[in-house]
């Protein structure tokens, strides 16, 4: 049976920071940003990627509590609003004026969002990418998830569902290949990738 909870509205990217305890692991924005361009866009990417995090941390660390797909989904509706106005305001926040991960964090909230979000701004997010605003790696899921909303295979193998409990990768158009796809992007093999997932949402032994 395919199950497919509202916390698998993210695959955890392996540039993600978690404890052995998978817990959310805040990061200083005045070290992060300390060399920015616009470190005030860049703090203030940096909480809304901590508010993202947080919210589905929590939602793992207690997968029965379902008022937690509530949080979540107050969540990512605030934060979309928020990169809405960032983006008309600066355009795609790229690494060049606020850094890696927060640009990163632009992402995550869009990769959060509903599909006709994720068409809307992928031509911003092609665009970013192909002139290194962006990380192609993180482009790729994007891509991935559309597909795969679409009904269609996926061109990288970084979505996956569950199936009787174990995550398996949707659909792949052409698997043979898909390591060598991945490679141009900056992904790990797909094994390897597949082995982070299985561990990144293992149930935890002993849940608080």
């Amino acid at each position: 049976m395919r199950q497919t909870p509202l916390i698998l509205a993210l695959l955890f990217v392996a540039t993600s920071v978690m404890s052995a305890e998978k817990h959310w692991v805040h990061e200083d924005p005045a070290k992060l940003c300390a060399s920015v361009k616009d470190k005030d866009l860049c703090a203030d990417l940096l909480s809304i990627r901590d508010r993202d995090q947080i919210a589905r941390y929590d939602a793992l660390n207690h997968p029965d509590d379902k008022n937690l797909e509530e949080v979540i989904r107050k969540v990512d509706k605030e934060n979309l609003e928020r990169i809405d106005s960032i983006i008309q305001k600066h355009g795609w926040p790229g690494t060049s004026l606020v850094g890696e991960k927060a640009s990163g964090s632009a992402w995550t909230v869009i990769q959060h969002a509903d599909l006709a979000t994720q068409k809307a701004y992928l031509p911003v997010m092609v665009k970013a990418a192909d002139g290194g605003e962006l990380s192609w790696a993180l482009l790729a899921t994007t891509i991935d998830r559309i597909q795969v909303r679409e009904g269609k295979p996926q061109t990288y193998g970084t979505q996956f569902h569950q199936v009787n409990g174990e995550l398996v990768p949707e659909r792949i158009e052409d698997e043979t290949h898909v390591d060598e796809r991945r490679k141009k992007v900056g992904l790990q093999p797909l094994a390897e990738y597949a082995a982070l997932m299985k561990e990144m949402y293992a149930r935890p032994a002993n849940p608080k």
